[in-house]
């Protein structure tokens, strides 16, 4: 069904291909100004719609940068019902702020957050405001370009790799796969533990960089299981059975690990970004009394345990949270330490790609 949708937008693919592809190189010959700004900013983002892992992403550069440089992070606030320029508060709710943003706020306290559909206006309200600002994380920007980056992080995933995918509908990119020459980073997410060097240099290949990019692998570390209403309260999960609720778009690399640790005796799956109601919970908790075994735990993810940690009813249960984190790799055979780099190039404060 989606095939036959997929050819019979076909006419509309073509235009919508044309139009992102000559408004690109607008921007590309300057026909189009982009704005710079005074603090350093990296945008994060990709050419696929979702499932690349962004949020992880720019939770490690948080960690990197903050040591070094007072930093802010920027995103859109994607699902957020609220619109225009706001800080994210501990006291926020997803619905207000969006899901992302609350989840990064609740594991960085003490760095600033904000939302706006506008980055160049966001960016200008964070300067204003913030005294001492060094740099601004934007979170899902690549497209975004009125906004000139200093540095452009692009992620693809190793299951699917921009270079094959096609452009919206026959596939799930957001503009033509030659977009990636705009970044000065490449990182291969969810990458598999056990990928050799060889198997790295081969694929990097594929993705052919240029000159002026780097390339690193990244693999997903899953942490020990918290509770989602009382964070100290950790669980292991050997010998227990669980019930995966995720609303996420790409929840098969956690299935995956999960499986290996824990029978899996059902699955509640979402789109990525929804907003569960009272019926969901209803269900849920209907499916837990009816399927629930010895030990048997409830499972979700950090993104959604920001939408389903507003309902009280589940307080009840014993639903567990899974966290992630992240080791980044190069696939030269002379190791290249990913957090050496990033902070060599935010101190050059100078861009790659533009050379392109």
């Amino acid at each position: 069904m989606r095939v036959f949708f997929a050819y019979l937008l076909f006419p509309l693919s073509i235009l919508y291909g044309i139009v992102i592809y000559l408004r690109n190189r607008f921007y590309d010959f300057k026909w189009i100004s982009s704005k710079k700004h005074k603090v350093t900013t990296i945008g994060v983002g990709n050419l696929r719609v979702g499932g690349t892992g962004k949020t992880p992403h720019v939770e490690y550069l948080i960690e990197v940068l903050s040591e070094e440089y007072e930093i802010a992070v920027l995103s859109r606030g994607y699902g957020r019902k609220t619109k225009g320029f706001r800080y994210v508060e501990l006291e926020d709710k997803a619905i207000d702020v969006g899901d992302e943003p609350l989840q990064m706020k609740t594991k960085f306290p003490n760095i600033c957050f904000a939302v706006c559909e506008d980055r160049n206006k966001g960016i200008e309200r964070l300067e204003k405001d913030k005294n001492g600002l060094e740099i601004v994380i934007l979170d899902d920007s690549f497209q975004h370009r009125k906004l000139s980056l200093d540095l452009s992080i692009l992620l693809t995933s190793y299951s699917f790799p921009f270079f094959k995918d096609k452009i919206i509908p026959f596939g799930l990119l957001r503009e033509h796969k030659n977009g990636y020459k705009r970044a000065d980073y490449i990182l291969i997410t969810k990458s598999p533990q056990n990928y050799t060097m060889g198997d790295k240099v081969v694929f990097e290949s594929r993705i052919r960089p240029k000159k002026y990019q780097k390339v690193f692998f990244s693999h997903t570390d899953y942490k020990p299981l918290y509770s989602l209403f009382e964070r100290d309260a950790t669980i292991q999960l050997e010998d227990t059975s669980a019930i995966l609720i995720t609303g996420i778009a790409d929840n098969s690399p956690m299935i995956d690990f999960l499986s290996e640790k824990t029978q899996i005796i059902e699955k509640m799956e979402f789109p990525d970004h929804y907003y569960f109601t009272n019926k969901d919970i209803e269900t849920l908790i209907n499916l837990y009394g009816s399927k629930k075994k010895e030990n048997t735990i409830i499972i979700t993810t950090e993104k959604d345990s920001m939408r389903l940690k507003e309902f009280e009813q589940l307080r009840n249960l014993p639903i567990y949270v899974l966290p992630i984190g992240l080791t980044i790799t190069s696939s030269v055979t002379k190791s290249i330490n990913f957090k050496e780099i990033i902070l060599e190039d935010v101190r050059k404060n100078k861009s790659y790609s533009k050379l392109y």
